[in-house]
């Protein structure tokens, strides 16, 4: 039978038209087991019975009908430390049309079942338990000791009361006594103080108007010194403002011909930087020591070709493992960054690492692959693209190359042309001796609110096709006004841009909850290593430079300058949220009441305000052709950064 039931136990067919008495409750044990005893006061129609056991809450119910119970409801406390039974509440109840005498038993760790053997011993009602040991006892007798202890209590008690009444009388009469003789020492103490005062305030006022008279005659002394001085600061002063005017004039004259030298000597500088760049060697588009990458798609099929500077031999080619990572035996350098393809389904990215060349394939790819005069290619069956000719999208060191054979000739644009074409804003390029990140694939949005609407069109008041929540992925199509044109699975919809954000926009503790919330759903967060994949994880966001004479741009900038604010400087300590357009309010760090606000957009020393979210504004930070993000967060609660 299911847990939770009750299970009734019919002692006898029929129930007795006058009430069962039960007089009295033991508990006892023998060499077999142990029991607890009800006594009836009769042991002629005894009541229908059931019990109930609470696991939970440790109880065992025990029910019978048209009883009454000899000691009166309430509860009683038998022993709180028994490993059978503690204490007993006794109250009636109705069940199924018939009055119960319910005795509801908080029990120890040896009771724990209701599936107990009942007996019956002439009047007594016996409920059989597993186990032998345990102290006997019988409820009247445990309350008639109690009752006869709480009696001597009390007369004790009202013993010990009347002994401390008459004491605090006695106390009191004396405390009087006591009191009516120092009022009397007090009215003789205050009359002599009173002549003493009216005496010293006699002699007081003699030398009040003696001091009067001396400090009337020392300020018309002082006011006579300092109309003197005054005249000698005054003179004093015009002097000082002549010889300042003169100053100030002269360190004008200074400063327009330092600054006259020093815009000489920054187009010197820039003129040297442009050289220096055009002079460098030319940056690569691939990662070392590879010469070729190339993603083939068309009738039917795809392709993907890798081309490094040592033959791949297929024997140094491993399988797919349980990260979707396959590694090529070459020998590579000790750092890299990851190329993140672009185009095709097979290949998701290529980097070097400590074991040889890593290819990170798409989840759920398995292509066939070979090996042809050194080459690595791979390929499967392309179901998307049913047409004539083919799509072509190769890397080289000296550039990107695009063709599509139902076109014409082939495009061969820049790395700026190219990476605009496939992502705004995501390569990195300084000068030939420096390294840059490049990206060619469609940016990928993350929604950064606990929960958001994507709307039909671009006004919060069109209809809602889906809710998303915070760390859920969205391809950016267009960006309209304030909202951004996004896909969310097969559907196509608008977002708040304000609620949304890139991968590197997001704050360090947004990108740990990402991190959290992708680890939930058994996601891989970009940047995360996962199950051994090394691809995520190696990539450094670092850019080197020549600096050609000019202020290192990391080095912290002694006070705010016209430029604008030093954000090394600042500090962030709210934003406001809930206006058309987010406003951060910083603070200077050393004078605190000093105070800035800033809005998407606006500009700082050398960069600008990127994005404002309801707990971090990002910045963007631009120096001599290199750029880097900086972000700030807003105080948690007990004072430090979230």
């Amino acid at each position: 039978m299911m847990k939770n039931k009750l299970i009734l136990l019919f002692l006898f067919v029929a129930v007795a038209a006058n009430a069962a008495l039960i007089k009295d409750v033991r508990f006892n044990c023998d060499s077999k087991n142990c029991a607890v005893a009800f006594q009836f006061a009769s042991d002629k129609d005894l009541p229908t019975f059931f019990q109930k056991f609470d696991a939970a809450n440790k109880k065992l119910t025990l029910g019978f009908s048209g009883t009454d119970f000899a000691m009166g409801e309430g509860t009683y406390e038998v022993d709180g430390s028994s490993e059978w039974v503690r204490s007993m509440r006794v109250f009636k109840e109705q069940y199924r049309g018939m009055d119960f005498l319910k005795i509801e038993m908080v029990i120890g760790p040896s009771i724990n079942s209701d599936k107990n053997e009942i007996a019956l011993n002439k009047a007594d009602f016996l409920l059989k338990l597993k186990g032998n040991k345990g102290k006997a006892w019988t409820l009247s007798k445990l309350y008639a000791e109690k009752k006869k202890a709480a009696e001597k209590a009390a007369l004790e008690e009202k013993k010990r009361l009347a002994e401390e009444k008459k004491a605090a009388e006695k106390q009191a009469a004396l405390d009087k006594k006591a009191a009516e003789k120092a009022a009397l020492e007090e009215k003789k103490r205050l009359a002599e103080e009173k002549k003493a005062a009216e005496k010293q305030a006699a002699l007081d006022k003699k030398a009040a108007e003696k001091a009067a008279l001396e400090e009337k005659k020392r300020l018309a002394e002082e006011k006579k010194a300092a109309e003197k001085q005054a005249a000698l600061d005054k003179k004093a002063a015009e002097k000082a403002a002549l010889e300042e005017k003169k100053r100030l004039a002269e360190e004008k004259k200074a400063a327009e011909k330092a600054e006259l030298e020093e815009k000489k000597r920054l187009a010197e500088e820039e003129k040297a930087l442009e050289k220096a760049l055009k002079d460098g060697p030319k940056a690569s588009a691939l990662l070392p020591n590879l010469k070729e990458m190339t993603v083939l798609i068309g009738s039917g099929m795809e392709q993907f070709r890798l081309v490094a500077d040592s033959p791949i031999e297929i024997k140094n080619v491993s399988s797919i493992d349980k990260a979707s990572t396959i590694t090529i035996g070459l020998a590579g350098p000790k750092k890299s960054p990851v190329f993140k393809v672009g185009s095709g389904s097979i290949v998701r990215a290529v980097t070097w690492g400590a074991n040889g060349l890593k290819l990170q394939i798409q989840p759920g790819v398995n292509p066939m692959m070979m090996v042809q005069e050194g080459a690595l290619i791979m390929q499967l069956p392309e179901k998307t693209i049913k047409k004539d000719g083919f799509l072509f999208w190769t890397a080289r060191p000296d550039g990107i190359y695009v063709r599509d054979w139902m076109k014409g000739n082939d495009e061969k644009p820049n790395f700026e042309t190219f990476v605009n074409k496939f992502e705004k804003d995501s390569k990195k390029i300084v000068s030939g001796s420096q390294t840059f990140h490049l990206r060619p694939v469609v940016r990928e949005l993350i929604v950064v609110a606990d929960e958001i609407e994507l709307f039909a069109a671009p006004n919060e008041n069109s209809q809602v096709m889906q809710r998303l929540s915070f760390g859920d992925r969205l391809v950016n199509i267009d960006l309209t006004g304030l909202y951004y044109k996004v896909q969310s699975g097969n559907r196509v919809g608008f977002v708040n841009k304000r609620a949304v954000g890139y991968m590197d926009e997001l704050s360090a503790v947004q990108a740990e909850r990402l991190k959290q919330v992708d680890k939930e759903r058994g996601e891989l967060t970009e940047g995360e290593n996962g199950q051994g994949s090394q691809l995520d994880g190696l990539y450094e966001d670092r850019v080197t430079y020549s600096s050609f004479g000019r202020r290192d741009p990391f080095v912290e900038i002694k006070g705010l300058v016209e430029e604008g604010i030093n954000i090394d400087q600042v500090e962030l300590v709210g934003i406001i949220w809930e206006s058309d357009v987010p406003v951060a309010i910083l603070v200077e760090s050393k004078n605190p009441s000093i105070s800035y606000t800033l809005r998407e957009g606006d500009k700082i020393l050398n960069g600008k305000v990127l994005k404002i979210t309801q707990t971090d504004v990002l910045f963007l930070i631009q120096e001599f052709g290199v750029s880097r993000r900086y972000s700030m967060s807003l105080p948690d609660k007990f004072g430090g950064q979230k």
